[in-house]
């Protein structure tokens, strides 16, 4: 969730920071803060809100320093303040902290009768204490760090300056990822890769339990005993693209806009990648598959594409939920784990656990040097591109590319399908960038449809089929960029409940696909109707055909097909967009999310 920067080097280091600081900006955060150390001893500034608060006090205080550590953080423990902020400091040591010390309150307890004073009500606080506990018993710097890190339970990266070691940056990780960016000017540690500076061409990702000491020439490696530790970094080709919003008010807007291009590139992209993989699917008996938030409604959509195309039986995992139900997986088995950010701590810990239990493991990630692909036994990049906004859109459609993708291609391997069953199916994989492109010249019904639902207090969405989980996806998509209370059922499962929450105009949407269910999803919709609730029906021209002209419909691109769902996600992508816009909401950084979900 927080984002980690440091840097030491034989220059001013406060620019590489805020740059640094400036690259994860899209990730999401409360609050920013960044320190130094140099002649006065260590400095930190610290501001609520965006980077733009500490940039204009940076622009009026001039600071200098060839060493600092800096932090974009998203609140966990304690009100987002500037108190609570990162980098947390005292007269002796300054850290940056991704991540939940889960003994926190324990250790504050012991340290504050040890005579320490907590200021703040983040679990951080303890860190450079305990820190500090250490070298005022006589320890070197890395010794103290070291010692208290044993004390420490839970998850963590962290960046450490020591105002009486100068010349060194510390790094410490346990969970939580961490990378260190070599270039000609200096060393510099990321929590990712986009946290470092350009001019980096080298990089090594610190391993479990490993901490390394930064110099502005080199670095040194050291295991939880304090060993030293010999590892070569690997080459770094920076990859990144600088996005522009270009015409779009939003990333957000932009990045659905691209996904006739994402879409077509991940197709191009899987096709070659395939027959790599090391998965013998004619001899597959299950497939487990765990991801979180709309990753996971990719999975359940999948769960239909396999267990009916290819003919797989497919268990889904909420990713948090995975390991704490004692999975039982079957020897030798397939699981597969779904995020965007490839950083996700929840799916990270299940993809250990999975492989702790003798699966093969493969990811489906939007980023290549990701700690998921790299822990994963084998991965597929979607070729979404860096997506800016946290709610998730491009990436979204591209895992479902991916995921639909697979499942005919271990159809085909299976031998389970007629070979003109799997021509069609092909073919309307390759349809795909089309019919999105025709779907978001529809815009204008979105944005009429969007607005109108501005005043309401509550929205639903209803489906059956692959379209039961794009309706849960649908609700996700509106709650998290507009605020508007909203919620996904299966169509037949209004009456047992749900329906309870239907009255006068309450926004509902049918997703109603020409498919062998569509009789029973108009059904369901006459349920809703017969209430008072607004119906607003999102079909085809042969699904809608029969309905009478006073029930609102937005006709999409006619698809007999089962991959449906990737073009009406465009759909309720853009009425979701366009009810934030309304209501005037930040579409881009939503309130209290974050783009890359570090923490449990």
């Amino acid at each position: 969730m927080c984002g980690i920067v440091g840097a030491i080097n034989h220059h001013n280091i406060v620019p590489d920071l805020i740059q640094g600081l400036s690259n994860i900006e899209y990730r999401g955060y409360d609050s920013a803060g960044i320190s130094v150390v140099n002649n006065k001893g260590l400095i930190t500034i610290k501001r609520p809100g965006k980077l733009k608060q500490l940039r204009q006090h940076l622009n009026t205080h001039t600071l200098n320093s060839h060493a600092g550590i800096g932090h974009t953080r998203w609140a966990t423990h304690g009100k987002p303040n500037e108190t609570n902020a990162h980098p947390h400091s005292n007269q002796d040591v300054s850290v940056v902290h991704n991540g939940i010390i889960e003994n926190y309150l324990l250790l504050r307890e012991w340290l504050s009768s040890e005579g320490y004073t907590f200021r703040s009500d983040t679990d951080t606080e303890v860190i450079p204490h305990l820190i500090s506990y250490f070298l005022a018993k006589g320890e070197l710097p890395h010794e103290a760090l070291n010692n208290a890190l044993k004390h420490l339970e839970g998850a963590f990266a962290l960046g450490v300056l020591f105002r009486d070691d100068p010349d060194h940056l510390y790094a410490a990780r346990r969970g939580s990822p961490l990378v260190i960016g070599q270039s000609d000017q200096g060393l510099c540690l990321g929590s990712d890769t986009m946290a470092l500076p350009d001019c980096v061409r080298s990089i090594l990702f610190l391993r479990e339990g490993e901490l390394a000491c930064l110099s502005a020439d080199d670095f040194k490696l050291l295991d939880k005993e304090g060993h030293e530790i010999q590892r070569e970094m690997q080459v770094h080709i920076n990859d990144k693209v600088t996005e522009r919003k270009e015409k779009h008010q939003f990333y957000m807007h932009k990045e659905i806009h691209q996904q006739p291009t994402t879409v077509k590139e991940t197709l191009r992209h899987t096709r070659h990648s395939f027959h790599l993989l090391p998965i013998d699917f004619k001899e597959l008996k299950r497939i487990n598959i765990v991801a979180c938030g709309t990753s996971y409604y990719a999975a359940m959509i999948s769960k239909y594409w396999f267990e009916q195309i290819a003919k797989i039986p497919v268990d889904i995992d909420i990713a948090s939920e995975f390991r704490y139900r004692e999975p039982v997986l079957s020897e030798g088995g397939v699981s597969v784990f779904i995020s965007q950010s490839g950083e996700t701590a929840d799916t990270l810990a299940a993809l250990k656990h999975a492989k702790e239990q003798g699966q093969q493991t493969f990811s489906i990630i939007n980023v290549a040097a990701s700690t998921i692909a790299r822990e994963s036994d084998f991965s597929i990049q979607t070729q979404a591109g860096p997506e800016i906004g946290v709610a998730s859109t491009k990436a979204f459609t591209a895992q479902l590319t991916i995921l639909a993708a697979l499942a005919l291609h271990a159809s085909e391997c299976r031998q389970n399908q007629a070979v003109e069953s799997c021509k069609q199916l092909q073919q309307d994989l390759s349809s795909l960038p089309d019919l999105i492109q025709e779907t978001l010249k529809l815009e204008n019904q979105f944005k009429a449809i969007g607005g109108s639902i501005k005043g309401n207090s509550n929205a639903f969405y209803i489906g059956r089929g692959t379209h039961y989980p794009l309706a849960l996806e649908g609700a996700l998509k509106l709650k998290e960029i507009s605020y508007l209370h909203a919620e996904g059922f299966g169509a037949g499962e209004l009456k047992h409940g749900p329906i309870a929450l239907i009255e006068s105009g309450v926004p509902v949407f049918v997703l109603a696909p020409k498919d062998h269910l569509i009789e029973k999803t108009l059904c369901n919709m006459e349920e809703v109707i017969a209430r008072g609730g607004r119906c607003i029906v999102l079909g085809d021209h042969n699904s809608l055909i029969s309905l009478p002209d006073d029930i609102e419909t937005l006709i999409l691109p006619d698809f007999d097909s089962p991959f449906t769902p990737i073009v009406y996600a465009i759909a309720l992508q853009l009425i979701a967009y366009h009810a934030a816009l309304a209501i005037g909401t930040d579409v881009d950084q939503p309130r209290n999310l974050a783009k890359s979900v570090t923490v449990e």
